[in-house]
């Protein structure tokens, strides 16, 4: 029995001719219970706990959903952050860092800049972390804010002095872009890359170091590649 129950209340009266002390309000739970049960509950004083099978009486959970990047990269590919509205006002300065953000495997750096002061204009910078003994080719994809999504190859090659690293402009990217990428990897031999994308990807370099390095990569492509990069050269 507890202190407040229908007997003790009655035992207290009997045997001391005063009357016991009204028991504290207590949470009862009655849901899921027979009607019998809440009436024996109420004359013993014992406590019914809520029913877990009635929602009634616990407070929602909220569960959180895992975030899902605004494109679904395909096997190879990463997907980079959007830059937010924020970022676009704060990063206002020329040559100014507006995002970075290191691939998965560690190896190389994604460095969204603004190329000019008075037009909000972006380029990538890409770094690569350690020593490379060769002309790699990374692969940029974005999206525009008319909709079309532009590809650029962006190479980079080995440098004397400094980082090994490229910078292209990235033509009508803007807040809310989104874009992914894949990480450097060797030229291949027998690449396939579209004459356009080529083109395109050659008339982004923003610096002497990323065209050098499309030289590189011409060194190791077929004829039909090499009169591409002559040409946007």
């Amino acid at each position: 029995m507890t202190r407040g129950s229908v007997v003790r209340r009655s035992w207290s009266s009997f045997t001391t001719g005063r009357r016991a002390a009204s028991p504290r309000a207590r949470a009862r739970g009655s849901d899921g219970y027979a009607l019998w049960q809440r009436v024996w509950a109420s004359f013993t004083g014992i406590d019914l706990s809520p029913s877990l099978d009635h929602g009634s009486y616990l407070a929602p959970r909220c569960r959180t959903e895992p975030r899902r990047p605004a494109n679904s990269a395909s096997e190879g590919w990463f997907v980079l952050p959007s830059l937010p509205s924020a970022g676009a006002l704060t990063a206002s300065g020329s040559d100014t860092a507006a995002l970075e953000v290191v691939s998965p495997d560690g190896r190389t750096v994604f460095v969204l800049r603004r190329v000019d002061g008075r037009t909000a204009e972006y380029g990538l910078e890409l770094v690569l972390r350690g020593v490379a003994d060769q002309p790699e080719l990374a692969t940029v994809q974005y999206t525009r804010p008319d909709g079309e999504q532009r590809t650029l190859l962006v190479p980079v090659s080995p440098s004397p002095v400094g980082p090994t690293a490229s910078f292209v402009r990235l033509d009508g990217f803007a807040a809310g872009s989104t874009w992914q990428a894949t990480g450097p990897t060797p030229v291949p031999e027998d690449s396939a890359w579209p004459s356009e994308t080529v083109a395109d990807s050659i008339r982004a370099a923003h610096n002497e170091a990323t065209r050098e390095a499309w030289r590189q990569v011409r060194e190791r492509t077929g004829p039909g590649t090499r009169e591409t990069i002559d040409g946007a050269l």
